[in-house]
């Protein structure tokens, strides 16, 4: 197919088309694309890199955040599916160790097997996959988008649907179509961006609790970052984290730890100039910290840098408005809906967006709140839910359900109610949110 080269033309050729369009592949749009492929929707993905799986594939963001237990997670099905389908590219021996909800690793996330098992769920469900399409631009009339326009290896392109699905984990498709939206908090930050990398051939004294799980020596962290806090206050680190944020990585070797810990403050990601600089003074932390850590940390004396993610993690910026707004209150309540999709109890977790610092807040033990459908339904667009992260709610509730496997739970409502009023010719906002907790609870979700 021969396409246009500039988006402003109407005559832009149709690359394809489909009943439910899922304009991104990360956790969110995972979720989104297989429940809507699973209510019968045609439904088509398209992803801007060259593998689905979000940041857990090219962000080096690892390991999964828990909401429920480690023996029962609140997120299914996809979640289950999607870890239980990494555990294929592992060794026999090494899958029977992982796959234990005690193992530390059973929650550790290989990049690589993420991709592959993201694909291979999403080709068994009859999903259609296209890489390397970027969506630029929308074309709408009489409040609804009628196709969205793709940057490709080829040059300029349409897709066409019924319903579209906002998976891009910045509300791009959203705030394209004109949908309202909030950034950050009450001083407009948002919470830093963080590039994650591994380290490999450290030496990690590790200790057994008495479940039998291995742990990295407390003692060792702490003189980690003794050292680290003592080279922050002479100026031999600029990192704004307060703390060495690190996990074991032995799912890949026994000497490999994985990094969350540069701290970028101060740049916008929905902006592409600023994102590029936050790329920068990503990746200059970096280098300052693998110094640092080679020089003066035990154990660090000959590692190397393994990997890094392709693109800095994001952890917040446009929560797009919908039909009801979550909040911290409701967080507090541990509300529940009628129309719930996804429940959590992963706490409420803010990383300084403007210095050091995280603020935790927890819910008591066993509680959870829940999810509703109206977040995921955006006002401004009458063919559009809203997948992932930039669901309706605010900066505090945000930070709790960010995590991936609740942007799955979240995804899969989003996905659900698209492919509903898909395949009802309506729109999402007509679609009873209590019929789509009843669709996503026969299809495994855990609602009941």
């Amino acid at each position: 197919m021969k396409l246009r080269s500039c988006p402003s033309e109407t005559d832009l050729p149709v690359i394809d088309s489909a009943d439910v369009a899922v304009i991104g592949g990360g956790p969110g749009g995972l979720g989104a694309a297989l429940m809507s492929a699973r209510c019968g929707a045609k439904t088509l993905l398209i992803e801007a890199y060259g593998v689905p799986g979000g940041m857990a594939a090219v962000g080096e963001v690892q390991p999964f955040m828990i909401s429920g237990t480690r023996q029962h997670p609140l997120d299914a099905p996809v979640y289950g599916e999607w870890k239980e389908a990494m555990l294929q590219y592992l060794p026999e021996a090494e899958r029977r160790r992982v796959a234990s909800a005690t193992d530390y690793s059973n929650r550790a996330i290989n990049k690589a097997a993420a991709a592959l098992a993201a694909e291979d769920l999403l080709l068994a469900s009859g999903v259609r996959l296209l890489y390397h399409h970027r969506a630029v631009a929308v074309d709408t009339a009489d409040g609804k988008i009628r196709k969205v326009v793709c940057h490709t290896r080829g040059g300029f392109g349409v897709i066409r649907a019924k319903v579209f699905v906002d998976c891009t984990g910045d509300g791009e498709l959203a705030a394209m179509a004109g949908c309202p939206f909030e950034m950050g908090d009450e001083d407009g930050g948002c919470q830093p961006m963080t590039l994650c990398f591994k380290l490999s051939h450290v030496k990690i004294p590790f200790v057994t609790n008495a479940e039998g799980e291995r742990f990295m020596d407390p003692a060792w962290k702490k003189r980690l970052n003794d050292l680290y806090c003592q080279a922050r206050a002479q100026g031999r680190v600029r990192c704004p984290r307060e703390d060495l944020l690190v996990f074991p990585f032995q799912i890949a070797d026994e000497g490999v730890v994985h990094f969350n810990t540069t701290r970028v403050q101060g740049f916008d990601p929905t902006d592409g100039a600023s994102f590029s600089q936050a790329e920068i003074e990503g990746r200059r932390q970096l280098r300052e910290l693998v110094k640092f850590l080679r020089s003066e940390a035990p154990g660090f004396e000959n590692s190397r840098l393994m990997s890094m993610g392709v693109q800095i993690g994001v952890r917040e910026s446009r929560r797009i408005r919908g039909l009801y707004r979550l909040t911290e209150k409701d967080f507090a309540a541990c509300a529940r809906f009628e129309d719930a999709i996804a429940r959590s109890t992963y706490n409420i977790d803010i990383h300084s967006p403007h210095g050091a610092g995280t603020v935790l807040r927890d819910l008591r033990p066993g509680a959870f709140y829940e999810i509703p459908y109206r977040c995921v339904v955006p006002a401004g667009c009458g063919n559009l839910t809203v997948g992932g992260r930039p669901v309706s709610a605010d900066a505090a509730v945000h930070s709790s359900l960010r995590i991936m496997p609740t942007a799955i739970s979240i995804g899969q409502g989003a996905g659900v109610g698209a492919a509903l009023a898909a395949l009802s010719d309506t729109s999402p906002a007509e679609i009873d949110g209590r019929v789509v907790r009843k669709k996503l609870i026969g299809l495994g979700a855990e609602l009941s």
